[in-house]
């Protein structure tokens, strides 16, 4: 026996021991830091869930604010003061709570704040208009004689974020108030709406990594797209997915450069995150419900996308493996979560602890027939780095000038700027397929003016009509801001293009601060996701195999077609996301574009068969042979192999308008033949505008 091993075995016990120790120390359960949270009222004969959404954001039927010390004991702060509370915030320094409240059953929803040791109450907010309705909305403005206010949080300078109806419209649906968001003071000073949003803005929360204010929009318009423009006929709409849901967006503390937050902008279902919440990695937490617009009681799911834009992961309630009904996620410093959990389909909603190390979900507080619900960590925090705005993007020297007049009440303009509506997102990305390369393209920027003498409560204006660049980019000097906006590209025809989700029209509303402006790329669901270029120049390359019509020498058995190779899929059923060939001699795949473009770069992705098809084919060998106008212009050797990442492949700039991809030594086999294969390519390149 040599002496390490002698040694190990006389330490042995002692190894022992502490491998014990310590497996007792991490199945310990640790500390559940001091909670603020609600204790209310089921809703009498109703499945309504107080608070959530728009059928049950307003209703009061009594309540209770409670902290929950990290010992366990309970201690109510403001006891008599209101009949419901709801949504506590904690500010950033842990000492103020701020939350919603009515003093009676029938008043109107405020915000109040307090001191977490329960002193010093005093409101926010109070019912008298900091707007001048009535010179913007004429006699519309006396139909709406309340208005709430919800949801509080915390900003990291002290100040609030809350929603509110003080801006008088009605959804397009239920005839509910349209929720916003507004910024005040703590002390309620200078009050400004920060949202345009046609048919809600609430449960806003901060991302910790950046900054900006997070919130739940409800996304639908009745304004669909048809061939020649816009409908409100289903019958005569072009085929879309359906558009009703609530999802995650985003915005400075200001309202300015909104962009989606998260999800899975492949499925519309998969996008829904009613009451989001950010972790500092960017992975997502929202609510899911059965009903995805909230009209009517409903069950509700909690689920998350890792990394912010992923496919959903339903975790519990509707959707999910366990549980009836969740909401109201609040994660932990430690990693571990809280939300409100209906598990038995009882209407008895309690506040759990989500370990998912420990794969335990064990309840925190659960007063029989009271619903705890809206759970906050009562502990200071560090403040999110200083907030970066993006930089403006380069633009021509010469932009179309809007010449629409003042049509609308609530004044201000702003720009509107897409560096390239065909830019593609990455390959095995969350994004669809942006337009077809097309040219003689024009964009139409709409919006609707209140008419509450109409279904749906609003009527349509076309706004303005701009020219597409030839490069792909958009450059419009005047849109109208502090309003909800809508677009769509149409081709010289007039007739709506389409893109790889759908008609290019936005299936919602958008709005923009005035002064300010809309900076993205693409034309495609996630398009505000997308980094924006530097520059206009490099905005105008993206890749345009998506945009191909894909040929090929020969097609294996088991695949359909071709356009696997174009489909920015490299991960999957490789039948179903690569060009397999019928042979491995004298194959190639061909990409042919009805436009002249400039590249300098290609990137080839080899296959990623399983174990079971054969493993990995390789490509040690291939040439890429480009042409324009049906001949050759140039020819490159690829001596490097392709791997399942992408090999980038440089050469000087050509312009062409056809490319093939030639294998020349294939190794592996698939199913038991060796068959040349190609995961994807992307053609990194720019429209030629000689």
């Amino acid at each position: 026996m040599t002496r390490p091993t002698r040694r190990l075995v006389r330490n042995a016990p002692w190894l022992l021991a502490a491998a014990s120790l310590l497996a007792l120390l991490a199945a310990r359960p640790r500390p559940i830091p001091p909670i603020v949270f609600v204790s209310r009222l089921p809703v009498a004969g109703s499945a309504l869930v107080p608070g959530v959404g728009p059928a049950g954001r307003f209703v009061g039927a009594g309540g209770r604010l409670l902290v929950r010390e990290a010992d366990g004991r309970l201690r109510e702060l403001a006891a008599g003061r209101f009949f419901d509370v709801s949504d506590p915030a904690v500010s950033y320094d842990g000492r103020s709570i701020a939350f919603a409240a009515i003093t009676h059953r029938d008043s109107a929803w405020r915000i109040w704040r307090i001191r977490a040791e329960g002193t010093q109450l005093a409101p926010v907010t109070r019912g008298d208009r900091s707007l001048d309705l009535k010179s913007r909305f004429g006699a519309e403005a006396e139909r709406f004689e309340r208005y709430d206010d919800i949801d509080p949080c915390w900003l990291p300078d002290g100040r609030l974020v809350f929603a509110s109806t003080r801006w008088p419209w009605r959804a397009q649906q239920g005839r509910v108030l349209t929720t916003n968001l507004w910024v005040v003071n703590a002390d309620g000073g200078d009050l400004k709406r920060i949202t345009s949003e046609r048919n809600g803005a609430e449960e806003p929360s901060i991302d910790p990594s950046t900054g900006r204010v997070v919130y739940a929009r409800w996304f639908f318009s009745r304004f669909a797209a048809s061939d020649s423009g816009v409908t409100t006929d289903p019958a005569r709409a072009m085929p879309a997915d359906t558009i009703d849901f609530w999802h995650a967006i985003s915005v400075m503390p200001d309202g300015d450069f909104a962009r989606l937050q998260g999800g899975d902008p492949r499925s519309r279902i998969g996008q829904m995150a009613y009451q989001p919440v950010v972790l500092a990695d960017s992975t997502l937490y929202g609510v899911r419900a059965e009903r995805p617009n909230l009209l009517r009681p409903t069950r509700f799911g909690l689920q998350r996308w890792k990394g912010g834009f992923a496919k959903a992961e339903p975790l519990f309630g509707y959707g999910a493996p366990r549980g009836w009904s969740a909401i109201s996620p609040c994660p932990l410093p430690d990693g571990r979560m809280l939300f409100s959990y209906d598990e038995d389909g009882t209407g008895n909603f309690k506040i759990v602890l989500w370990d998912e190390r420990r794969r335990m979900v064990e309840p925190i507080v659960d007063e029989l027939g009271r619903l705890e619900m809206d759970p906050v960590v009562l502990l200071a925090r560090a403040n999110p780095p200083p907030l970066l705005y993006p930089p403006a993007p380069e633009a021509p020297a010469e932009l179309p000038h809007a010449s629409t007049e003042a049509l609308l009440r609530d004044p201000g303009m702003a720009r509107f700027d897409c560096l390239n509506i065909f830019s593609n997102g990455p390959v095995d990305g969350a994004f669809l397929d942006a337009p077809k390369l097309a040219k003689g393209l024009r964009i139409r920027f709409f919006t609707v003016l209140p008419r509450p003498d109409l279904e749906g409560g609003d009527s349509l204006v076309l706004l303005h009509e701009a020219p597409v660049f030839p490069d792909g980019a958009v450059h419009v000097d005047e849109v109208p801001a502090n309003v909800p906006t809508f677009e769509q590209i149409v081709d010289s025809n007039g007739r709506v293009i389409s893109t790889g989700s759908g008609p290019a029209h936005v299936p919602g509303f958008n709005f923009t601060r005035p002064g300010s402006g809309t900076k993205c790329v693409g034309c495609h669901a996630g398009h505000s996701a997308l980094p924006v270029a530097e520059s206009k120049r490099l905005g105008a390359y993206t890749n345009f195999s998506p945009s191909a019509t894909v040929t090929a020498s020969s097609i294996h058995p088991s695949t359909e077609n071709s356009r696997g190779a174009v489909d920015r899929r490299t991960l999957g059923e490789v039948t179903q996301v690569a060009w397999l060939a019928d042979s491995e001699i004298a194959q190639w795949v061909r990409l042919d574009w009805e436009l002249a473009i400039e590249t300098g770069a290609v990137v080839l992705y080899a296959v990623r068969a399983s174990k079971a098809d054969g493993g990995e084919l390789r490509v040690p060998r291939s040439e890429l042979v480009l042409f324009l106008q049906g001949k050759e212009v140039r020819r490159v050797p690829v001596t490097r192999g392709w791997t399942p990442g992408g090999l980038r492949v440089e050469f000087p700039p050509t312009r062409i308008d056809a490319i093939e991809v030639r294998p020349l030594q294939v190794v592996g086999r698939f199913r038991g033949r060796t068959v040349a294969a190609l995961a994807e390519i992307e053609t990194i390149a720019r429209i030629d505008l000689e």
